[in-house]
């Protein structure tokens, strides 16, 4: 009797299962087909046009967020890190549809991204399926609590620059960016569920950058025809910490015993992306690319010390050669040791002078500020506090509100509170990384714990110098920290696929 109630209650929730996914399946072509016929019909009309393919492709993604909400992760993922203002202006997925230059121009009252649409769509399609499925839930996994409690205070200081009067609009334009972050930690960190999601994640981030780094060499051979000095930088400044992290990937890769298919890929990416770095001239980047290589080398020792013996110290012999050879070169190639000189060295390049002293006089006016309000901090829209005249770069539209320090910077306007909560973020997303990284069962996963974990490090050490809180890193850093989170609850839910060293193993500090 109780089998057969039993039997009656579940079958129409089974057969509206199967009308939702049939209207699911059937919609889906529907969609796409409408989409398409609309769009031949106005290239017919008025001829091809970039926008017009652009825009055709942007509801292609649309579409397939609808269908699937984990594709949003690696749509929004992949189209933040391909485009740079820099490289590509008119590129339109991070910028505005008011923004004239843009692909995708609309009107100049449209102050919203094709990136925060996709970030909409994505968080509206994972709630709208999960409560028509009845299978919602939350999954807020260890860096949860401390990446909301970060976000209240940037809330707070919102709230509170804007309260003591502070220019509305340019308290929106700082701190939009960060929210980005909790958001992806979010959705990265619930829609991907399985080993091979999160791989798919990776590779669309190491496409983007592979592609990035194909524009940047062309941009390089034929605009400037290889002539560094025509220009400061070929993309915008984090650009060059994104592409940390494919070289990080690809190492940690050989080191842990990727698949064959990811190592012999990276490998093929990795020349393209290798000039781009080089030519963008990131010291910054330089210097945290080898923080995160002496951090694989204490991992390689602790995972394996033969191959630390083998492969570590000839490195580093070849690393002290390069830095003798080229200490004082000016070309491309020497610009990593130009990095490590500006900070070690007594001389350097009238360039990196430059630069430094700015810094040094930026960081006086910061603790000022600091000192000045403590507890609160000036709040969002407000100019931060001036004691030593800085030089003029007004050619940067926010010179007088955001710092070259953006750790600090966070204390100056989300007070105290906000520069605690971010201080235990990070540390805690380090300490989650770290201990996955040697629970992980096979060395695909491995590697992407790695690379994760160190991407949270270098861009934060890279914080604590330039302007970190850009619309691209915040994309990238909360599906990083997305992945950290959700990694050790997905080996244990699901078998991990990835060749390599078999078997979870325990740190013994952990």
């Amino acid at each position: 009797m109780l089998n057969s109630l039993a039997a009656s209650w579940a079958a129409p929730a089974v057969s509206g299962q199967a009308r939702r996914s049939t209207w699911r399946e059937r919609a889906w072509p529907l969609g796409a087909a409408a989409i398409a016929a609309l769009l031949g019909l106005a290239t017919l009309q008025n001829g091809p046009s970039p926008a017009l393919i652009g825009w055709l492709i942007y509801a292609v993604g649309a579409l397939a967020i609808l269908y699937r909400p984990r594709y949003g992760v690696y749509l929004i993922v992949f189209f933040s890190l391909l485009g740079d203002g820099v490289l590509m202006p008119w590129y339109p997925f991070n910028k505005n549809l008011s923004s004239a230059e843009s692909l995708f121009f609309l009107q100049d009252a449209l102050i919203v991204s094709p990136l925060e649409i996709y970030l909409v769509l994505t968080l509206a399609s994972w709630l709208v399926r999960g409560a028509l499925t009845r299978r919602l839930r939350l999954y807020r996994g260890p860096l949860f609590w401390p990446a909301a409690v970060f976000i209240g205070f940037i809330a707070l200081g919102l709230a509170y620059g804007i309260g003591r009067h502070g220019n509305v609009n340019i308290a929106l334009w700082e701190a939009r960016p960060i929210f980005y972050l909790p958001l992806m930690l979010v959705l990265a960190g619930n829609l991907l569920e399985t080993p091979a999601q999160v791989n798919t994640l990776l590779w669309a981030a190491m496409t983007a950058l592979w592609l990035e780094g194909v524009v940047g060499n062309a941009y390089f051979a034929f605009t400037l025809r290889g002539d560094l000095y025509r220009v400061e930088a070929i993309t915008e400044h984090s650009a060059a910490i994104h592409m940390n992290t494919l070289f990080v990937l690809l190492i940690a890769s050989w080191l842990l015993r990727a698949s064959r298919r990811k190592r012999v890929l990276l490998l093929f990416m990795a020349p393209s992306v290798l000039l781009t770095y080089l030519v963008t001239q990131r010291r910054a980047a330089f210097l945290t690319l080898a923080i995160a290589l002496a951090l694989i080398a204490i991992v390689l020792f602790r995972a394996n010390r033969r191959s630390f013996a083998l492969i570590v110290p000839p490195l580093a012999v070849l690393g002290v050669i390069y830095l003798v050879a080229f200490w004082h070169s000016t070309g491309a190639l020497g610009l990593p040791a130009q990095a490590i000189r500006s900070v070690i060295g007594s001389d350097t390049t009238a360039r990196y002078e430059s630069s430094n002293a700015y810094r040094v006089i930026e960081n006086i006016n910061n603790s000022f500020t600091v000192h000045a309000a403590p507890l609160t901090g000036v709040g969002f829209g407000h100019k931060f506090y001036m004691i030593v005249p800085q030089p003029d770069i007004s050619f940067f539209v926010w010179w007088e509100y955001i710092t070259h320090n953006s750790v600090i910077w966070i204390w100056m306007q989300a007070g105290v509170g906000g520069f605690l909560s971010l201080l235990f973020l990070v540390g805690w997303a380090i300490l989650v990384g770290t201990r996955a990284l040697w629970r992980m069962p096979g060395g695909d996963l491995r590697a992407v714990a790695l690379t994760a974990t160190l991407y949270v490090i270098m861009h934060f050490t890279y914080a604590y110098v330039d302007m970190s809180w850009d619309t691209q890193s915040m994309v990238y850093l909360g599906a990083m920290m997305g992945i950290l989170g959700g990694l050790e609850a997905m080996v244990k839910s699901k078998p991990a696929v990835g060749a390599g060293a078999p078997g979870p193993v325990e740190a013994p500090w952990l």
